[in-house]
């Protein structure tokens, strides 16, 4: 499957952007960032988000209501129901993925070191009638009280946009 350049370049960036927040420490709580890419009939989304914003937790589980959590969340984010698009615009998920990273027992940060934990997603939609893409609802803070803002950065053959969410501000306007 030929993917298209800029969702190359929005895994890439996220790649980049999650090797960051593991190995330089930049991590900011409570904030997540999605990147939004429309290319002809293609929606991609990524997301990056530190542990915390949307779990209680930064270390391994360690109850069982903890594990279930860890497992809702990488589920929500998996199948896309942190996004909602136009019914008009006929899109289906094609692809996604969700990766939590830094919840496994780690003896190193067991000695002492402190790692953060962090999630990344991505979602592929294949639309049907694009042009009918002008706003997205990214519900990411209401499914996640512990996300007190999330980043969105979006480009389409409208341009480019960076828009801040919060739960009370979800939409995501991707052309006038």
């Amino acid at each position: 499957m030929k993917l298209p350049a800029t969702f190359l370049l929005l895994l890439g960036a996220a790649s980049a952007h999650a090797h960051e927040l593991r190995h330089q420490g930049a991590h900011v709580h409570g904030q997540a960032t999605v990147d939004v890419a429309l290319e002809r009939e293609t929606l991609d989304l990524a997301m990056q988000a530190p542990g915390i914003g949307l779990l209680d937790f930064e270390r391994p589980p360690a109850t069982p209501q903890e594990r279930a959590a860890l497992a809702r969340a990488k589920a929500l984010l998996k199948e896309g129901a942190w996004v909602t698009l136009p019914t008009a615009a006929q899109c289906r998920l094609a692809a996604s993925s969700a990766v939590a990273e830094g919840f496994a027992a780690d003896p190193a940060r067991d000695a002492g070191h402190h790692g953060h934990a962090g999630f990344s997603a991505a979602l592929r939609f294949q639309c049907a009638h694009p042009s009918a893409l002008r706003v997205l609802v990214v519900r990411l803070p209401v499914l996640f009280p512990g996300l007190h803002e999330v980043i969105v950065n979006s480009t389409t053959p409208a341009g480019q946009a960076r828009h801040v969410l919060t739960a009370d501000t979800l939409r995501v306007v991707l052309a006038p």
